[in-house]
Parts: structure tokens; sequence; C-alpha cells
């Protein structure tokens, strides 16, 4: 190696060194940066020229040109960056799930001194009040005023999973807004990177928001992520492309105005572009979409039976009797959902509480409806399978939830330790690349000093 070459060599030296301090720089200063991807220098050593050039003296003990940076890769890997997206996803499905199942178990509010069941109870012992003192008119009065009550329920749990039916799907509208605004993101971050490696420039930084953007876009929708050729992504839907190089489309909800219509016509996402049907929703997306389709109108149906084995089983019980002045009982409730029940007369004299049309006071009919809370397909025995049911359900999904939410916190973490940063190894490379840095400076010092006495001091 010449005097002149080791210059260069150690000028190589000192720009590489420099640069891998300026890589350790970023990689710390974005330690906190959500999506932020860790990045490496990767160098090699420069040789000689493999081709023989005129004049040229091979010489087999050559120590080569120095050192040259060739790539800042990111530290990625592909296997759980796709996991990360896949629990992601069903984190967001089943939180998602667990919310809607919570707020209609509110609904419910059981056990409670003042729930329905506690209603219910009160209702029948309402009815063995008159049967115990049928001409008592504050009895028959109390017993119309908890009827009222429990129809009151009713008609308030009707119009509570109404209103969450409401919510949820503006909510689901506001969902699929992002979801349009990230695919309009994901587009232009994807035409970015490529026009960057397309011309050499580091597209690591738009690479970890294009990232993030995708990562984003699959909680939401549960969409597949591919790559491309040119490392652009792809996310599908149900098979048609939501994304697609720099091109994306937007989705619109439509159906199912409110939960009346949600099982004659369930809400559905459609693409803005074709106005067809969008299948293979998952994520957030898909929860919201099973909630108002499934869920909510499923408890509103809950509710209506409880309604119709109510006043089936009142109705037909008083009918059986008769009033105080013989007349035989009509009906005491109308109304055969959640929405529509209520007290059918405000008139106490309505109650056919006797048994036997010339016993005007009797209370054996009464006594007969008094038990009716105890009716095999009954009320009672429905509304009690509803609070089961709902109360496994939330339970399940709560478990759902939490299970889920460990596994991608540990997907997370795994992530982090392959592609996050590490500010100990961070200030390692620091030191090493510092201390590099020191060394090829000293370099140059020498062959400096050597060039110096070569030059001005070995003359005649």
């Amino acid at each position: 190696m010449s005097s002149f070459n080791g210059i260069n060599t150690a000028l190589t030296a000192l720009r590489t060194q420099r640069q891998g301090l300026e890589l350790a720089g970023q990689n710390i200063a974005n330690a906190g940066t959500e999506g932020y991807t860790r990045q490496r220098l990767e160098t090699s050593s420069i040789g000689g020229s493999p081709v023989a050039a005129f004049w040229s003296t091979p010489n087999k003990f050559s120590t080569g040109q120095g050192v040259q940076v060739t790539s800042v890769n990111r530290l990625q890997d592909a296997y759980m960056d796709a996991r990360v997206r896949s629990e992601h996803e069903r984190k967001a499905a089943t939180d998602t799930n667990h919310d809607v199942l919570v707020d209609v178990e509110r609904v419910y509010n059981e056990p409670s001194d003042n729930g329905l069941q506690a209603q219910l109870t009160d209702l029948w012992s309402g009815f063995a009040d008159v049967a115990d003192n049928p001409g008592d008119l504050g009895s028959r009065t109390q017993l119309l005023t908890r009827a009222q009550s429990v129809a009151g329920t009713l008609n308030a749990a009707s119009a509570e999973l109404a209103g969450q039916y409401t919510e949820r799907r503006t909510q689901l509208v506001n969902n699929v807004n992002d979801i349009n605004a990230a695919a309009k993101q994901l587009a232009s971050l994807n035409e970015a990177v490529v026009r960057a490696k397309a011309a050499g420039v580091s597209a690591n930084e738009l690479s970890d928001q294009r990232d993030t953007a995708a990562l984003k876009l699959t909680e939401l929708t549960g969409g597949q992520l591919t790559r491309g050729a040119d490392d652009s992504i792809t996310i599908t839907l149900g098979g048609s492309n939501l994304v697609s190089g720099s091109t994306s489309r937007d989705l619109k909800v439509t159906n199912g105005a409110d939960i009346a219509s949600a099982g004659a016509d369930p809400v559905t996402l459609k693409w803005v572009d074709t106005d067809t049907v969008a299948t293979g929703a998952g994520g957030k997306a898909g929860a919201l979409l099973n909630g108002l389709n499934t869920v909510l109108p499923d408890q509103l149906a809950r509710f209506d039976k409880v309604a119709n084995a109510l006043t089936t089983t009142i109705n037909t019980a008083n009918a059986a009797g008769f009033t105080k002045a013989g007349a035989a009982g009509g009906a005491l409730m109308s109304g055969t959902t959640a929405a529509t029940i209520k007290v059918a007369t405000t008139n106490p004299a309505d109650i056919a509480a006797s048994a036997s049309g010339t016993q005007a006071l009797g209370g054996g009919n009464a006594d007969a409806m008094a038990r009716l809370g105890s009716k095999s397909g009954g009320a009672d025995e429905v509304y009690r399978t509803n609070v089961a049911d709902i109360g496994m359900r939330v339970r399940a999904a709560e478990q759902a939830a939490t299970t889920q939410g460990t596994i991608t916190n540990q997907v997370d973490s795994a992530r982090s330790a392959t592609s996050g940063v590490n500010l100990d190894e961070e200030l390692t490379s620091m030191i090493t690349y510092q201390r590099s840095y020191e060394a090829a400076a000293k370099v140059m010092s020498t062959v400096d000093s050597m060039l110096d006495t070569l030059i001005n001091r070995m003359g005649v």
C-alpha cells in the first residue's frame, strides 16, 4: 500500500464510522417513535480491481482500498410483522365484541333490586294481594301500577337497545371513514416508497410509516396484505383490492337504518365505485357489523319474547276469571313486543280475580295468576334464560379479549426485541464507532507524518 493510498483508506474509514455514528443517533432519537424500525449499517471492504489495468503491477500482498457502506437496512422480520398484524386484527375484533356485549348487559341491570326480575316478582305478589283481599281497591290499583312498571321497563329496554344500535351504526360509519382515510394514506406512501427506491434514495422512514398505516388498516378491516415485486403493498378485502400500489378504493355503509329493519335489511359495507357488497370484513369493522346485524337484534328479540310471554299468560289467565260485576275477564295487557307492551286498562275493576261468575269477591283466579311466575315457558323463565345467556356471553367475550390482549402484547414484545431500538446496543455501537473514528483519524495523522518526513526531510 502506498502512502497516498493509506490516506484514502483512512478517509473511507472516517466517512464510514461517521455515518455509523449518525445512524446510531437516528436510532436513539426514534427509540420512542411508534412504528420505527431499528436500522443497521452494512459495510464491506474495498479490494483491488478484479480486472488488470494497463501498466498495472499486481501485488499479492495488497491490503485493499478501505471500507465502504453497502446499505442501511431495517432490522425487519417479515414473519413477525405478519404475526403482529394478525394478532392486532384479532384484538380489535375481540375488544369491540366485548364492548358491544357489555353495553347490552347494562340494559338487563341484573341482579338488582329494581331490575325486571324484581318487578316481575312484585307483579305476581300483587296478584296474591288481590287474591287475599279481592274487594280492596288499593290492592287492585297497586297491581296495575306494578304492571305498568314492568311494561315501562320493557319499553325502556327496547328504547335502549334501539339507541345502542344507532350509536354503533354511527361508530361503523366513522370507522369506514377512518378506513378510507387510511387506505388513501397507504396508497400515497406506497407511491413514495416505490419512487424513492427507484431513485436510489433511502426509503426506510417512509417504509416505517407505511407499515404503521398498513397495521392500522388491518386492525380496522381485517384485510389481507401482500407485497409486490416493486415492494408496494396490496390490501385485499374479500378478494377485492382495497389498496393496490398508488390506488385506493372507498367503502360506504348502507341499509339497516334502525334496529327494526336490521333483520330484513341488514347493515352492509359496499364499494363506492361499483356499489357492490364488500365481503370478508374483519377486525373492528367486522365486529361492529356482527353487533349490528346479530347481537343487538337478537337481544331485542329476546326482550320481545319476554313481553309476548307476559301479555299472553296474563291475558289468558285473566280471561279465565270474572270481575266483581260477574263479567268474564278481558285483556289486562296489550302489545306483544318490548316496544309496544303496555297495560290495557286503567280500571282496577277489570282485574278478574274471581274464579266464578257467582262469587263477585272470590280470589281464586287471582291466586292462580299469582303462580304465573313459576309457569313453564312464562315470562320469568324466558327472562332468566336471557339473563344467564348474556352473562355467559359477556364472560366469554371478556376472557377472549383478555387472552387476545396478552397474546398481542407478547407478539409486540417479540417484534420490539427484533426490530425495536435497544438503547444499550445503540450506546455500545456509538462507542465502537467513536473509537473506530479516532483510530482512523490516528491512521490519517500517522500517514500524514510519514509523507511529511518523506517529502520535506529526505532531500539533499
